[in-house]
């Protein structure tokens, strides 16, 4: 092979890779404290939750496309992660996932809230533009996260996925109702779940108090783990506007 021909080979061995590249979507990890994302104002008032110098860490996932939503996920344990096989649904979905670790179970409750609420700052700040879709979701102990959070701040979201976890709001006063119910919500379960009472009563709790866009995922021969692609895909069609029930 000559030097020309060489080279041409060369340059387009380098353009597929740039491609390639531009193409994978990326995982990041980004850091902050409060200060970095809320108004000093709030900082002030928030500073006995989380300590206003403590750095907390996400794993951000960009979807390969131009985003329209963002998926705020609150883990039972450290990772933060997508599970295996998610990757291509959240593209499909053009999703970005955004997750803190070493925010699982262990961690107060009030912080693991107030850490997903940054989470959701953060991505609308950086990520994503001012009309995307905001969901949060959960696993487990994370699910009832996600329901708390979802539930005391419904105007900050427009959708939520229960994973095998979530917990009644109890009563609400109109106006928070009336947020709560214009949202959209999924919860996950099956046969072999051992939260699956806990979740069918919660749904129908939701439904007994007004929210109408709600869709019970009740899968048989599904334990207490994450759901593959397809459920993933049959929740997030449903958050995004879908008419399932």
């Amino acid at each position: 092979m000559n030097l020309r021909h060489a080279s041409a080979s060369l340059l387009l061995w380098l353009c597929a890779a740039a491609y390639v590249c531009a193409a994978e979507p990326a995982t990041i990890e980004r850091s902050a404290t409060l200060a970095d994302v809320f108004p000093a104002a709030q900082v002030q008032a928030l500073r006995s939750v989380l300590p206003a110098d403590q750095r907390v860490t996400w794993a951000v996932r960009l979807p390969s496309t131009s985003p329209r939503s963002v998926l705020v996920f609150v883990s039972p344990n450290a990772a933060a992660d997508p599970p295996p096989g998610w990757d291509t649904v959240l593209d499909r979905h053009a999703t970005v996932w955004i997750a803190a670790r070493d925010f699982g179970n262990p961690a107060p409750s009030h912080q693991r809230v107030l850490v997903a609420l940054m989470g959701l700052a953060l991505a609308r700040r950086d990520y994503v533009p001012t009309d995307a879709r905001r969901y949060i979701g959960g696993m487990s102990g994370g699910g009832r996260i996600a329901s708390i959070a979802a539930t005391t701040f419904p105007q900050r979201f427009d959708g939520a996925l229960y994973l095998a976890g979530a917990d009644d709001f109890g009563q609400a006063e109109p106006a928070r109702l009336a947020a709560i119910a214009a949202n959209r919500y999924v919860f996950l379960t099956g046969d072999k779940d051992f939260n699956r009472r806990e979740m069918r009563q919660v749904h129908q709790r939701y439904r007994k108090a007004g929210v109408p866009q709600t869709l019970l995922l009740d899968l048989p021969h599904f334990a207490h783990h994450y759901p593959g692609a397809n459920d993933l895909e049959r929740a997030l069609a449903f958050l995004d506007g879908g008419a399932e029930r």
